[in-house]
């Protein structure tokens, strides 16, 4: 995002305290010359901060919730999460009055107040906390006080939203399903109204679906037929079977053996019969067109022996002769039998004549016109054989003579339509239209014209789609994919390293090269005597550096190193910003200023958290400024140098985050050794486990907990000592309130699984959601789902980032992470998230972490996952193509534009939170609360809801936050890779694949409402998103299509080429893609296999999912001992708001303190 002058526009930020006067001056003075906004075309209550809808609702409230110590500071633009009317301001107990008015746009500036001098603070540029700009105006002078009043967090029972109002969705269900009365639902297995609702709205979605299908059906086959259909066949000129006879350029049905002995052509009911020599001739002259348009242009001669009238009106113009038709006849006068013999100018004859339907119309093309040995013209798109006029009886007639100069001036192959278009010569034109047209030009009516624009835009639309997707695909392969990560590499050595990968790949077993590692950094053992001396020894250690040194337990980092003089005013090594360069530029500085006045005197050093360790730099301040250090591990890992950068970047604090349910020991085993010996260092890396309930997976003999404490060491707490903890659970009724265990300790290696060479000691914490006490008996106990395990982490940041009030169990989780690394928590920049099913490459975490510091736009990024039981069965090799498909086009075309609409679950990366500008602000990205609100919300009333929270959370975070921070990039990394099982049963791939097409219906849904991502038009994401949406709905019926066309062009004349050209170019590419990106051969292959399971992808699959859109189980993708037991209905019983302790960390810390003095007081007694 670029802004004026090429920088970054948010780098432009005003003091909170200007009047109205000085802000808007300052609007307008960023930038000389530069563009400056004059209105919107965006409806104000949109872009309203007090507006729900508003993707930075939920942060506006939280900045007014935190007033009393944050302080919001507006960007260039004015905008303000603050707002206040010019009447009065908002306010809270100890919070600065805003003074301003202006127009909104985006970017908040939090900055903690709780030093006394505020502009010194802001001098300071404690850490704060920044919002993206997302270029939205409104209008604050309207704020009413009551809608931006902090929200009240005090937690209360859920209460059902009572709204009778039906909406126009809701009505067009009822309307749908209106053969489907509620008794008929509740008979056949559907008793509560909301399950019968969600059967509706399932009915409803479909019906869409068949009308969409509807639509392209008719676009693809009816609309050329629709609006280019002739009743009539046409016929070539020259190419007239004897089937038929031509009058006048239309041919008509001849029947030759209804009638023997017959010597001319008669007509009959509605049928024209002759003898057999008649067939295939031209019998125009057997039916003149007579004193129509050439009355008293062809007049009788006053000794004419053609019978006429006083009004000139003629009997026939030429001898009633029949003639080939290719024209090659001579002009015949000779008269058989009797004079207008066959010439039919009987009343009967002319009306039976006239009742006759031509059977097809004969066309000329205009080859065949220019090229004619017959003198042919054009008018007004009839066929003209200006020959003809030889046959006129020129005896007995008299005609103009233009017909003989028309005849004579070699005009053949010319369309004489505007020559003849005034006057006396348009009559002419008529005339000669009547008596010699052979047919009509081979051209198309306007539908048809319509039809061919339709069919070929169309045409170059999907084909420029489809191109241009691969050829973004091949650049992102050749050009993007190899400067990503930690190191830029050519692509031989990139091929090299995929191939590497797909070595590693084969088999969930084969092991990656790993890295020998430094014997100090291996995990140690300690006897309970020595463990005591450690802990001793690690706190008098923190007392003993001197001021040139700051130590992060038992860390020391060298502030006079080369790498802290060539930091920049903001804390950032070669524009790159972390915490931990910002932390030493920061220290370093308040260190100098203390010891030039007190060389004696130390800040205190000891915790990491930047915005309260530095809140207060006066020395001897009452506020608890981190936790108790005598609680620290007493063999943490210890912090590097400063100047430690392996890999040529900054390094930043990380968590592996790994969510579990029911895996067996040997599943979690593999994923939590990948990640322990990922080459990235220890030090800035912790595991976390989150064991969803108290489960144990089928065929286990143990619980998926017990399984988790078996692979800890050196707790800090025994774990028969651990107690649980409430917090407010991702739930409906009393299954809010939720309890989960704490247990930190040190991964504990199994030494026939990773040798001990390449063992590192790598801090852990596995979080156990046990339940409360009354549910205990139940099914599974304390499983709340994977989004709750994920919102205990993201609420748990949020409140962190925002230092607002938390749970029990979340300080304990903030304890204990002090206590296993050192550090306070809000110092980790990112967090991977790893299912327990997958196993990473040892190298994956270094580059995607080296793409985060290196960009810090990206707020989301994924690598590739590979299927490690390719040849298990024909389900798991259907698979391959696709998952290789799905990276290597798909994301990696969006990664282009920065908008991955799908990060896996299983295995990718978020910024907590990302540097912004060069004050030391940072952005809340995934501890937004925008993103952690919406995305832990327990009222999923609607199919649609349901959809995206309960099935697909995982693409539903994505969606989020792109909708969020749509000016963010979400990208993929090719380097960073994993293996995954498939499902090998096609019963589980039904289930597993029902959940993800359905959650992609419904994301993509929301992500096409998006109008701020890449592009314009269709020129844009959105547009391709859009377009995304409509194929997913329309797989079944575009399948059957397919198989439709292949055996059309098989069985019927003439072949449809540009169907079949289409289809192979949209089958074809992605073939190419293998053979260009690809390293293996061995994937056309996978395409063969992938190809010939099209039916399944495109329709059995996706019908199956679409018939279960009111289905939210997760099926038999995780099972358990016993089965898949009903748990407790989501919604039974009350929510006990009064079980949940909500404080601030200082709070809980300090009566934490007091808690472990009164222990040592009695224990001393």
């Amino acid at each position: 995002m670029t802004g004026l002058n090429g920088d970054d526009p948010d780098d432009y930020y005003l003091n909170l305290n200007q009047d109205e006067e000085s802000l808007l001056r300052s609007r307008h003075s960023v930038g000389s010359g530069a563009p400056h906004r004059q209105g919107s075309l965006v409806r104000p209550e949109r872009s309203r901060l007090n507006n729900p809808d508003n993707p930075h609702f939920y942060y506006a409230q939280k900045t007014q919730e935190q007033m009393n110590h944050l302080d919001v500071l507006p960007s260039s633009t004015g905008v303000n999460p603050n707002a206040t009317r010019r009447s009065g301001s908002l306010r809270s107990k100890g919070s600065v009055r805003s003074k301003f008015s202006g127009r909104e746009t985006d970017s908040y500036l939090l900055q903690d107040m709780n030093t006394t001098d505020k502009k010194a603070s802001v001098k300071i540029s404690d850490e704060g906390v920044a919002e993206d700009e997302f270029d939205k105006d409104g209008d604050v002078d309207n704020f009413e006080e009551s809608s931006m009043q902090p929200i009240n967090k005090s937690i209360k029972p859920l209460r059902k939203e009572t709204n009778d109002t039906l909406s126009f969705w809701q009505m067009y269900c009822y309307f749908i399903t209106f053969w489907a009365p509620a008794p008929i639902l509740a008979f056949c297995g559907m008793p509560k109204k909301e399950r019968q609702m969600a059967w509706r709205e399932k009915v409803a979605l479909i019906s869409v679906i068949l009308y969409i299908g509807a639509i392209v059906a008719f676009l693809t086959f009816g609309f050329t037929k629709t609006v280019c259909s002739s009743s009539k066949l046409r016929l070539k000129n020259n190419e007239v079977s004897t089937e038929f006879v031509v009058i006048n350029g239309k041919a008509y049905e001849l029947d030759t053996s209804s009638r023997s002995g017959i010597q001319d052509v008669e007509v009959d009911s509605d049928t024209l019969y002759g003898p057999w020599s008649d067939a295939g001739k031209d019998a125009s002259f057997l039916f003149q067109n007579v004193n129509g348009n050439c009355h008293n242009l062809i007049t009788p001669k006053s000794n004419s022996s053609i019978p006429h009238d006083d009004d000139n009106n003629l009997a026939w113009y030429f001898p009633c002769k029949l003639k080939n038709q290719d024209g090659s006849s001579k002009p015949n006068f000779t008269v058989e039998n009797y004079a207008g013999w066959n010439c039919h100018t009987s009343k009967e004859d002319r009306d039976a004549f006239y009742g006759l339907k031509s059977k097809a119309d004969v066309y000329f093309t205009w080859d065949g016109i220019k090229n004619s040995s017959r003198n042919l013209i054009v008018y007004n798109g009839d066929v003209l054989d200006l020959d003809l006029l030889d046959w006129l009886e020129k005896d007995d007639v008299d005609y103009p003579v233009v017909f003989d100069d028309l005849k004579t001036s070699n005009l053949q192959g010319y369309d004489l339509s505007l020559v003849l278009s005034n006057g006396h010569e348009r009559k002419i034109a008529r005339c000669l239209s009547e008596i010699i047209k052979v047919g009509e030009v081979d051209s198309k009516t306007v539908g048809c014209i319509a039809s061919d624009v339709v069919l070929y835009v169309s045409l170059v639309f999907i084909l420029s789609v489809v191109i241009i997707k691969f050829i973004i695909a091949c650049y992102f392969r050749w050009t993007v994919a190899r400067k990503q990560g930690a190191y830029i590499v050519d692509n031989k050595t990139m091929d090299k390293h995929t191939n590497d990968i797909e070595d590693w790949s084969n088999n969930i077993q084969t092991k990656a090269p790993l890295k020998e590692v430094d014997p100090h950094l291996r995990p140690k053992k300690y006897s309970k005597k020595s463990l005591g001396h450690k802990r001793a020894s690690t706190f008098d250690l923190l007392k003993k550096h001197s001021s040139k040194m700051f130590q992060f337990n038992e860390s020391v980092i060298d502030l006079d190193t080369s790498m802290s003089s060539s930091l920049q005013s903001s804390g950032s090594y070669r524009g790159m910003t972390t915490m931990t360069t910002q932390n030493a530029w920061k220290l370093s500085n308040e260190n100098k200023a203390v010891h030039s006045r007190n060389p004696s005197t130390l800040l205190p050093t000891s915790s990491m958290f930047w915005n309260k360790a530095t809140s207060s730099p006066v020395p001897g301040s009452s506020l608890i400024q981190s936790l108790d250090s005598t609680i620290i591990h007493p063999d943490i890992v210890q912090q590097p140098p400063l100047d430690f950068m392996p890999y040529g970047f900054p390094l930043i604090h990380t968590i592996c985050f790994v969510t579990c349910y029911s895996e067996d020991e040997e599943g979690l085993r593999t994923t939590l050794d990948s990640l322990s010996t990922t080459d990235y260092p220890n030090s800035h890396k912790l595991l976390m486990v989150v064991c969803d309930g108290l489960i144990k997976g089928s065929g286990n003999d143990k619980t998926t907990p017990e399984i988790a404490l078996g692979m800890m060491d050196d707790f800090v707490t025994p774990p028969d000592e651990v107690k649980p903890y409430s917090y407010v659970a991702v739930a409906s009724g009393s299954k809010r309130h939720n309890m989960a265990k704490i247990y930190a300790g040190f991964y504990k290696y199994d030494d026939s699984t990773v040798p001990p060479e390449n063992q590192q000691r790598v801090p852990i914490i596995t979080i156990v959601k046990c339940g409360t006490p009354a549910e205990q008996g139940a099914a599974k106990p304390g499983n709340r789902g994977k989004r709750d395990s994920q919102i205990i982490l993201m609420s748990f940041l949020e409140k962190i980032t925002f230092d607002e009030r938390m749970t029990q169990l979340e300080f304990q989780l903030l304890k204990n992470i002090w206590q296993i690394t050192g550090l306070m928590a809000d110092f980790y920049e990112t967090v991977l998230m790893v299912d327990a099913d997958t196993k990473v490459f040892p190298d994956a975490l270094t580059h995607m972490v080296a793409e985060m510091v290196k960009d810090p736009l990206i707020m989301g990024l994924c690598g590739e996952t590979k299927i490690a039981n390719k040849a298990q069965s024909w389900v798991t090799a259907i698979q391959v193509f696709e998952y290789y498909i799905s990276h290597h086009q798909a994301k990696a075309f969006e990664s282009v534009f920065g908008s991955v609409t799908c990060l896996p679950g299983c295995f990718s990366m978020y910024r907590i939170k990302s540097p912004k500008g060069s004050d030391g602000y940072w952005v809340p990205v995934l501890a937004n609360p925008d993103i952690v609100e919406r995305y832990s919300d327990n009222v999923t009333n609607t199919l649609h809801k349901k959809n995206l929270l309960l099935l697909g959370e995982d693409r539903f975070l994505s969606s989020l936050m792109l909708k969020t921070f749509p000016k963010r990039k979400q990208v993929f990394v090719p380097k960073a890779a994993c293996k995954t099982i498939a499902p090998d049963k096609f019963k589980v791939l039904l289930s597993q694949r029902r959940r993800w097409i359905n959650s992609t219906v419904h994301n993509l849904f929301e992500l096409v409402l998006i109008r701020d991502l890449c592009g314009t038009f269709c020129f844009s994401m959105q547009f391709v998103i859009g377009i995304e949406l409509i194929g997913t709905m329309v797989l079944p019926l575009a399948i059957c299509f397919t198989i439709y066309v292949i055996i059309f062009a098989i069985v019927s004349k003439p072949t449809p080429v540009i169907t079949l050209v289409l289809l192979a170019i949209i089958l074809g590419l992605p073939g190419l893609i293998v053979v260009i990106t690809a390293t293996r051969w061995s994937y056309l292959w996978w395409m063969c296999v992938y190809i010939c399971a099209l039916p399944i992808w495109n329709f059995v699959l996706p019908s199956y999912a679409y018939w279960k859109f009111d289905d939210f189980s997760w099926g038999d993708t995780r099972t358990i001992a016993g089965g898949n037991k009903k748990a407790q209905d989501e919604n039974e019983g009350e929510f006990d708001h009064s079980k949940i302790k909500m404080r601030t960390w200082r709070e809980f810390e300090r009566e934490d303190i007091l808690n472990r003095k009164e222990e040592s007081d009695s224990f001393v007694a």
